[in-house]
């Protein structure tokens, strides 16, 4: 158990400091650096917030704590489903690429 919760932390800063990385560059692009990563950071910790009260209304309410994880993990694949398709779709309108510093070929 202990092992799992280390990678799953390991894999969340592989994740989180790229992400960061390219927030600043974006960022610079579009007003500054500062700003994108603040944005990103207040965006984190309200949805942090409101995924704990979530947690808490489950545990309130005598959820099983199997239904608690399958919920969540069902309801973060739905929503990086939806923002998947999101992204697609804007990228049919306007090529977005170009905000980054990467042009299409």
């Amino acid at each position: 158990m202990y092992f799992l919760l280390i990678l799953v932390g390991a894999l969340a800063g592989f994740f989180v400091v790229p992400m960061n990385a390219l927030l600043q560059h974006r960022g610079h692009v579009l007003l500054s650096a500062g700003h994108s990563i603040a944005v990103q950071n207040f965006n984190e910790n309200l949805n942090i917030l409101l995924m704990l009260a979530l947690y808490a209304l489950m545990i309130r309410a005598n959820f099983a704590i199997n239904t608690i994880i399958t919920l969540f993990g069902v309801f973060v694949c739905l929503t990086m489903l939806l923002v998947i398709r999101r992204h697609k779709h804007n990228q049919l309108k306007e090529d977005s690429l170009h905000l980054i510093g990467i042009e299409k070929h």
